[in-house]
């Protein structure tokens, strides 16, 4: 119900309802029942609304004139065009051609006034509507302007463009209400697109006055009766409209690529005022639950990648590719038309020199960078460049990060190939920011098919898109450089100031080197690089075979970390004379993206919680929660690989946090089997943990089990607070025994540091097994079929620490005096310089500040001596776990 104030009489109600009539049912059929403001009998005074009866009745008389008056163009005989466009690029041609042809021309403000300018002949919007631009919706609500917002929003002008010719009702309605037809319309838009990306910028409330309403609704409303309208919104398309319309055709297809056209003009700008409003928005995430791309076609291409491959080019029409740079945007001075590849190549190589500050030249091919090289002189940069690989320069794309002035488009002209001093060099492409007249005229005259592109340098920050089947990967553009990038050292060489300025050179080069990739540079020069192979190693060794005996000392750069040294690129780096690598690297605990497991413990209610549980594969955590008695405070974790194992290539880095005062035990269901190495892949395992005040972490797995030609790694970083607890188990065994293996495995390197307050080291433990030429692993453990280690630390552990020192104690000097005792009595091959080895061993020493910490090491001559060991000294484990560790 209204407020108290205006009347709207029975009289008004009666109008109101002629208007919604016409506003909602004029196409429908006469059944549909018409819009009404009030219910009928009800009188509402409010003097507020007083002024939107007025413009009620206004309406209905003007409505009452237009039945005596009817202005429909098939009543007539005339032809009518609506006009209303903000770019009035070639209006005084379309509007003369178009009164030349005997059509009553309508339009709206500006445009009706270039064209009465022009001499044409113009019906003002508002005498078919009987309003001004105005102010008011539809339903004439206020009679207070609203600064031009509503131009075309009316009955008079939609029905006369929606109706469709052929359905008799439609025009029986347009003809009660005296609504003529529209045969041509057109429309353009507010110039959105323009003003947002002014330089400087648009405030966000003159952001929203550009955002255009009534265009957009006649564009669509034309485009889809498009059999009876024709739909303008390219003023390209002036001189065929004219034509078309000259010679009276009917043609259906030219009238549906006008209809597309025009939906794709609306598509293209709401895809702008999306993208600016979604940038508006504060707080918004850097990827948007959806967007669109305008593309605008640039050119069709002789062929694809492959000649039976049709294609074409399109430029990125997005607000953030505005005056973003690019090869798409280039200028092109000379030269055939570009090819698909061409496109490809051009972009590899200016996004690759793009990258460098001072004078830099770099040579493409096959979108790879073959010759990368950065001098004062630029001169000298293109002959080094060249050096680096003249064979695959031949026929490349070379690009410049500076002019090209006539001296250096003479040394591109005239110069010649290393590999014999007389060939001339040939180029599909040169690419540079810039040309004086003369270099360009010099350049011109190397060849008529050389293109010659000029480019502006990309903008950073912007969204990198790629197709895969069915979809899109969309990402940041990779634009950090060595100086946003913290180089550090962690091999015991610190690398000199040259070395490292090398190393910087070849990582900005091995950026734009398809993977896997290697770069050798030395002194801002690309010496070689190995790309696009399977596995890292033959990458390094083209790379190598390319640098020559100039790699030595040089610097080398990969676009992945290597996961281990041995018996792989790294070894083989350093035996060329390497002088440094710059590499990824991993960062355990902080390469999130990387982790396949993760687990959470804390204080909830009083009591130790897993609050997450993360696992992916190959790698599963099972939590079962009836493990320990009701009443213990702990939480058992199991953790499990799919196939009972680790396979060659597996890479499974973990992390766990245990909050402050909680327990939580990290265990196996049983062995870890390392199946068999591919090549040189190896199995990488990786934890990081923290251990948080009065906490307590038991890591107690069963032994590692490394099959015949393995190769394993594993680190393990623990970061404890002066209160925390740890216990940690780290054992191997031969191999599967069953199988004929004794240490048949080719690599194991298992390290365990513990960190105090997160960077200071308290205990660091490598255990390095290897083949080699001279003695296999199995001849240096000797009889010896499983090796342990065992770490306790923190006050938790105080009894249990000085209960399994004396145990161990004892236990060693029984088996001493047994050994002793029994040499002259058994020849075993174990016997050495009349002593007889144990077959179980082990030591016991401190560690850490005020010896907190205890480390037992173990051998033992099969498996099962190590597990009772265990299961008896770290019984006293079980009040705190509610069970003993490997019962």
């Amino acid at each position: 119900m209204l407020s108290s104030a205006a009347t709207a009489t029975a009289t008004a109600t009666s109008v109101s309802a002629r208007s919604g009539d016409i506003l909602c049912g004029y196409l429908r059929r006469k059944t549909v029942a018409p819009f009404r403001f009030a219910q009928t009998k009800q009188q509402v005074y409010c003097k507020s609304l007083r002024p939107s009866f007025v413009a009620v009745r206004a309406m209905s008389e003007s409505q009452t004139a237009l039945k005596n008056k009817p202005q429909s163009s098939t009543s007539s005989g005339k032809k009518q065009a609506l006009i209303s466009l903000s770019d009035k690029k070639d209006l005084a041609t379309l509007g003369n051609g178009l009164q030349e042809l005997g059509y009553t021309i309508v339009s709206t403000g500006g445009t009706a006034s270039t064209l009465e300018n022009a001499g044409v002949s113009v019906t003002k919007v508002e005498t078919l509507t009987h309003f001004p631009e105005m102010a008011t919706l539809v339903l004439f609500f206020s009679s207070r302007k609203l600064d031009g917002r509503v131009k075309t929003l009316h009955p008079n002008i939609h029905g006369g463009i929606l109706a469709r010719r052929d359905v008799e009702h439609h025009m029986e309605a347009l003809n009660e209400h005296g609504i003529g037809t529209f045969d041509v319309v057109v429309v353009n838009l507010y110039p959105f697109y323009n003003k947002v990306t002014a330089p400087g910028g648009i405030s966000f409330e003159d952001g929203i006055e550009n955002i255009d309403i009534g265009g957009p609704a006649m564009i669509r409303a034309a485009a889809k009766n498009h059999k009876d309208v024709l739909i303008v919104v390219d003023s390209e398309d002036y001189p065929s409209v004219l034509e078309y319309l000259k010679g009276g055709q009917s043609d259906q297809q030219f009238r549906r690529k006008l209809a597309w056209k025009a939906f794709q003009h609306v598509a293209a700008y709401d895809s702008a005022v999306s993208e600016w409003l979604w940038k508006q928005t504060e707080g918004q995430e850097k990827f948007p639950p959806s967007f669109t791309v305008p593309l605008s076609l640039k050119s069709s291409l002789r062929y694809g990648e492959n000649p039976h491959q049709k294609a074409a080019f399109y430029v990125d029409k997005s607000l953030a590719e505005v005056n973003a740079g690019g090869i798409a945007t280039a200028i092109q001075h000379h030269g055939k038309e570009m090819s698909y590849n061409n496109y490809l190549d051009a972009d590899a190589a200016w996004n690759c020199v793009s990258e460098f500050e001072n004078p830099t030249c770099v040579v493409v091919k096959h979108t790879n960078p073959c010759g990368v090289a950065s001098r004062d002189d630029i001169l000298e940069a293109y002959r080094l460049a060249v050096k680096a690989d003249p064979v695959s320069a031949f026929g490349g794309i070379v690009a410049f990060n500076v002019e090209v002035d006539e001296v250096l488009a003479r040394e591109l002209r005239e110069f010649r190939s290393p590999t014999d001093g007389e060939t001339r060099m040939f180029y599909e492409i040169v690419v540079a920011p810039k040309y004086t007249a003369k270099g360009l005229e010099v350049l011109k005259g190397k060849s008529k098919t050389l293109r010659i592109l000029e480019a502006k340098k990309n903008d950073q920050g912007k969204l990198s898109l790629r197709q895969v089947g069915g979809g899109w990967l969309a990402q940041d553009s990779d634009d950090i450089t060595p100086e946003d990038i913290s180089f550090k050292a962690v091999s015991d060489k610190t690398p000199t100031e040259s070395e490292l300025a090398d190393a910087k050179f070849a990582w900005l080069c091995v950026k734009h080197v398809k993977s896997n990739a290697i770069v050798i540079a030395k002194n801002n020069c690309m010496l070689g690089m190995g790309s696009g192979q399977p596995n890292r190693v033959e990458s390094l060794r083209l790379a190598f075979k390319k640098a020559g005996e100039e790699a030595k000392g040089a610097a080398l750069a990969s676009d992945a970390f290597f996961p281990f040294a041995w018996k792989d690129a790294v070894e083989e780096a350093c035996e060329k004379g390497i002088g440094a690598i710059a590499e990824p690297g991993v960062e355990i605990g902080k390469r999130r993206e990387m982790a396949t497991g993760k687990v959470v413990v804390e204080k909830i209610r009083g009591r130790s919680t897993a609050t997450s549980c993360f696992s992916k594969y190959p790698l599963k955590f099972i939590l079962p929660t009836k493990v320990a008695p009701v009443g213990t405070d702990v939480v058992w974790i199991y953790s499990i690989t799919y196939g009972g194992g680790i396979v060659s290539g597996d890479s499974i880095s973990c992390e766990f946090t245990i909050g402050d005062g909680c327990t939580a035990v990290l265990t196996t269901q049983s062995s870890t089997k390392v199946y068999k190495a591919i090549g040189s892949k190896c199995s990488e395992q990786t934890l990081e943990a923290r251990i948080g005040s009065e906490s307590l972490l038991v890591v107690i797995p069963d032994p590692v089990t490394c099959f015949s030609t393995a190769r394993y790694y594993q680190k393990q970083n623990f970061r404890l607070v002066s209160d925390s607890n740890l216990v940690l188990v780290d054992w191997i065994t031969s191999g599967r025994h069953a199988n004929g293996e004794k240490w048949d495995f080719e690599f194991y390197k298992s390290i365990n540091n513990v960190y105090l307050e997160d960077d200071k080291p308290l205990f660091l433990d490598t255990v390095l097994l290897e083949k080699r030429n001279i003695q296999s692993i199995a001849e240096r453990m000797q009889d010896y079929h499983a090796i342990a280690m065992v770490i306790l630390f923190g006050p938790k552990l105080r009894e249990l620490q000085k209960q399994v020192q004396e145990n161990v104690k004892n236990m060693m000097a029984e088996q001493l005096q047994i050994s002793y005792g029994s040499r002259r009595h058994n020849p075993d091959s174990r016997a050495r310089n009349g002593f007889m080895k144990p077959e179980f061993i082990a030591s016991c020493s401190t560690f850490g500040p005020e010896g907190k910490g205890v480390v037992i090491r173990i051998a033992s001559d099969s498996t099962e001596p190590v597990y009772n060991f265990l299961r008896q000294q770290l019984g006293g484990l079980e009040p705190l776990l509610g069970q003993s560790p490997y019962a």
